[in-house]
């Protein structure tokens, strides 16, 4: 149903209900600093399941010292969360039988770059706005309680909303 292979989704539910660390996935991949010119300053490959790896490419703006040839790395951050949380929503409103005839999703934030440039102690940011656009045939009240559940359930609302422990290690 709308590219959700709920079949695959039931048979994970209940694998999960079942040994709860049976769906546990470890996610690993490196990324290089580009030291040529003209290219962006960070580039990694994401490995994908079922398919060749999404070459990931960040590059900080102009007046952060980059060049602007790719997307600056908190735009990943919010992209990545937005996909997470829109695909959630999809995974829920499938495995309740609401077809999605279209969805869009957008992600707004205020970016303050003082503290990355060690001038204030300002948060970087303040608030992400995440917004779905939601075509269906189902009640408001139906599609609010997916909306309930995908603000539960995504990885990337518990990720944003929760601290989580970050680890830095340095080779040298």
């Amino acid at each position: 149903m709308h590219t959700v292979n709920t079949e695959a989704l039931a048979e994970t539910l209940a694998k999960a209900r079942q040994d709860p660390a049976a769906v546990k996935q470890q996610v690993s991949f490196d990324g290089e600093w580009q030291t040529e010119k003209g290219q962006p300053q960070f580039r990694a490959e994401i490995p994908v399941p079922h398919g060749e790896p999404v070459v990931f490419e960040a590059d900080f703006p102009p007046p952060m010292g980059g060049t602007g040839s790719a997307p600056n790395p908190l735009a990943y951050c919010f992209g990545g969360g937005l996909a997470c949380y829109a695909m959630t929503y999809a995974q829920e409103a499938a495995s309740q039988g609401v077809e999605l005839r279209s969805m869009r999703a957008r992600t707004e934030a205020e970016v303050d770059m003082s503290r990355a440039l060690g001038v204030t102690d300002n948060a970087p940011v303040q608030q992400i706005d995440w917004h779905l656009e939601v075509d269906a045939d189902a009640p408001r009240e139906k599609l609010e309680e997916l909306k309930r559940i995908a603000d539960e359930h995504c990885p990337g609302v518990y990720c944003l909303r929760n601290p989580v422990e970050l680890a830095t290690h340095l080779v040298a």
